[in-house]
């Protein structure tokens, strides 16, 4: 922050960096805050001040006879969501990644292209590939299906993230990839770059959406809740009195329902471990196990079987995960599934339209399976980060480990017996709470390139 002479760290950022992996509002820099999202900073000569221009649709409700209505809507919206993003005649690039949010994206965008639709007419898709992953050949399917080329960037030669590479401005990963396609932007003279991130969400990718049971018996329809909830046990094999309490708890008030039930992460994104580093002290001063001193609570609001989603839209929001990368910024980034007319239907049509027992993103695919090519229509899981990450972090592990003095020891932010003793485990592949030990590493890398700058 050479601009404003600030060089103090912001210690309720760098909680919620460790903890949420990002921070509301915040910046790492003391005193430099962030603008909310759905919010504009308005200068005039008199004044400077924050004012809203949009607001979640919490209160907002669709409801259709006809279920295909819901298809046509989807299919309308998400072709203008892509549509609005090609208004250039230069080159663009996708990233595909072989799932089913950024091949849509890729599959609707050369359609538009065929068609004339858009001034745009030229796309390439850009993947990251490691050895053995299983998103190669849906990768290659979808590139042949719409006529593209598709490029490569091994993570094998370009990781994660490297001892030198964490971000500048604030800690980031991905930042080696992001160079890679900023260097092929430069070379197709691409201006614009799309993704499939916020897809998962928006699409209703859920493997335990059980809490849907809570609009059945927020009506009395007990009958009813009691079907749903055996669908969703047999799915989850988890007892129906479970299923059912954790639906009667969200169908309280919004003052009497338990956050937690909305906190637990789905299927198999939920981590076997919720162990820290942090220090006592650290963690006392900046309140961090306390998250709803982070995060806006707005999301509560929302009818039970939505607060769920609507939480989870927020923190996305809000921890800026759709932000422009600092390699990317003099770039056109941007997420059709985060098209604010296509995130406001979405969000406002019922939960079980989206994700059924035994069917996640069930409007998606009968909206969109047209489009795909037919090996990808049968596909149900996508391949995970892990294996780039673990090659990523194996060599920082033994920088880390071998090192005199670590900055988040210094600084007192973590305990240094805890994290030495969890870097030695991430080396073995034990169980030592990968996610949060990935955000120690980038910012005792990151703190460390600030001091030597």
């Amino acid at each position: 922050m050479d601009a404003s002479d600030v060089s103090d760290l912001d210690e309720q950022y760098v909680a919620g960096f460790l903890t949420f992996a990002g921070c509301p509002n915040r910046t790492p820099y003391k005193g430099i805050y962030s603008v909310p999202p759905g919010h504009a900073v308005c200068v005039s000569a008199r004044e400077t001040k924050i004012s809203r221009f949009w607001s979640l649709p919490i209160g907002d409700t669709i409801h259709y006879q006809n279920q295909h209505r819901y298809e046509e809507e989807l299919r309308d919206l998400f072709r203008e969501a892509v549509a609005v993003r090609l208004q250039t005649e230069a080159p663009v690039i996708a990233e595909l990644s072989g799932g089913l949010d950024s091949s849509s994206v890729v599959c609707v965008a050369t359609d538009l292209m065929r068609r004339g639709a858009v001034p745009a007419s030229r796309l390439t898709g850009v993947s990251f590939v490691w050895q053995k992953s299983l998103d190669v050949p849906f990768i290659r399917d979808v590139a042949t299906h719409c006529g593209i080329e598709c490029l490569d960037i091994s993570t094998q030669a370009v990781p994660i993230i490297t001892e030198s590479q964490v971000g500048d401005a604030m800690p980031e990963p991905f930042q080696p990839l992001r160079k890679s396609i900023a260097t092929t932007a430069r070379q197709l003279n691409a201006k614009t770059i799309l993704t499939g991130q916020a897809g998962d969400l928006m699409m209703g990718n859920w493997f335990d959406d059980s809490l849907q049971v809570a609009k059945s018996l927020r009506g009395f329809r007990l009958k009813r809740a009691f079907s749903e909830a055996i669908e969703w046990s047999k799915l989850l094999r988890h007892p129906v009195y479970k299923i059912g309490w954790q639906a009667f708890k969200a169908a309280l008030p919004p003052a009497l329902s338990p956050a937690q039930i909305y906190f637990a992460a789905d299927g198999s994104y939920a981590p076997k471990s919720i162990e820290t580093s942090l220090t006592t002290s650290f963690r006392e001063r900046t309140d961090v196990s306390n998250s709803e001193n982070y995060f806006s609570d707005s999301w509560k609001y929302a009818p039970p079987e939505r607060r769920k989603h609507f939480r989870t839209l927020t923190t996305m929001l809000e921890v800026r995960q759709l932000q422009i990368p600092e390699p990317l910024q003099h770039l056109n980034y941007t997420h059709p599934f985060a098209h604010r007319p296509l995130v406001e239907f979405l969000m406002s049509v019922p939960a079980n339209i989206l994700c059924a027992p035994g069917e996640p993103r069930k409007l998606m695919r009968s909206a969109f399976s047209d489009y795909w090519p037919a090996k990808l229509r049968d596909r149900r899981s996508k391949g995970v980060f892990n294996t780039p990450w673990q090659a990523a972090l194996r060599p920082l592990v033994k920088v880390l480990t071998g090192a005199k003095q670590l900055q988040v020891v210094e600084q007192g932010i973590v305990d240094r017996a805890s994290v030495t003793a969890r870097l030695e485990r991430l080396s073995h592949g034990l169980e030592c709470n990968e996610h949060q030990l990935r955000q120690i590493i980038m910012l005792e890398l990151w703190l460390r390139n600030r001091a030597s700058n």
